[in-house]
């Protein structure tokens, strides 16, 4: 008698042929291709991925350099003067002789309302009542002062290139020249005119370029200021 469910030349039960072995395998031009789409799919994704951690620092910067405008506005609406220089390591003068500086560690102290020296005369005078005009949530690990979150393609403590910084319009005709620093931003050379009375500003990279070859170039410097309207590049 018959087995119940088994049939002649059953694929159950009959083991494969050689030639169906071969079939059922990877040939070498057929890994080659899966390995070349899945390299251009991670190609693709990785570029992606770049593009919105840049666009998330570029939205982070300019939030930041808004909050520090408007730091500086509370302060002169409230001390009817713009803060000096005086207690900043780095001071920066126009030629129009609008005045400000680099904030710094010390800076950013007094403007969140810490006087760690009480004996400084420059320090009190800064803030004299101590008021918390901002907060700063992220520093730098060399210098401890407000940076913005795109990584310095230099080294060392004296680099300055991702800090924030500062002019105000302290001779009152409402216009402030910025020039940009080369040693910052060598791709950036033309000054820019600014009419408000405060203009705050850093270095961030901008959009990569590409050469006549159509070779890929490293992203270079640009000045990214509180005046400029916000937009992706």
């Amino acid at each position: 008698m018959r087995p119940l469910f088994q049939t002649p030349n059953s694929s159950f039960l009959t083991p494969p042929s050689d030639e169906r072995k071969r079939r059922l395998a990877f040939t070498l031009i057929e890994m080659l291709i899966v390995i070349s789409i899945i390299s251009i799919l991670l190609g693709l994704l990785y570029g992606a991925i770049e593009r919105a951690q840049k666009f998330s620092r570029r939205t982070i910067t300019y939030t930041e350099l808004k909050s520090i405008e408007s730091a500086f506005k509370q302060y002169y609406a409230y001390y009817h003067a713009w803060p000096s220089n005086a207690v900043a390591s780095v001071q920066l003068t126009t030629s129009e002789g609008d005045t400000g500086f680099i904030i710094d560690q010390t800076v950013a102290q007094l403007l969140q309302g810490h006087i760690l020296n009480k004996a400084d005369n420059n320090a009190i005078a800064f803030n004299p009542e101590a008021i918390p005009f901002i907060e700063f949530s992220r520093y730098s690990a060399a210098t401890r002062a407000p940076v913005n979150p795109f990584k310095s393609n230099k080294s060392g403590t004296d680099d300055t290139s991702r800090n924030y910084k500062v002019i105000f319009d302290t001779n009152g005709d409402r216009q402030i020249l910025i020039a940009p620093d080369t040693t910052d931003a060598p791709g950036t050379t033309e000054a820019t005119n600014i009419i408000a009375s405060v203009a705050v500003w850093t270095v961030i990279p901008a959009t990569r370029q590409t050469t006549t070859s159509g070779q890929a170039e490293g992203p270079t410097e640009v000045m990214f200021g509180s005046w400029e309207p916000f937009r992706a590049k």
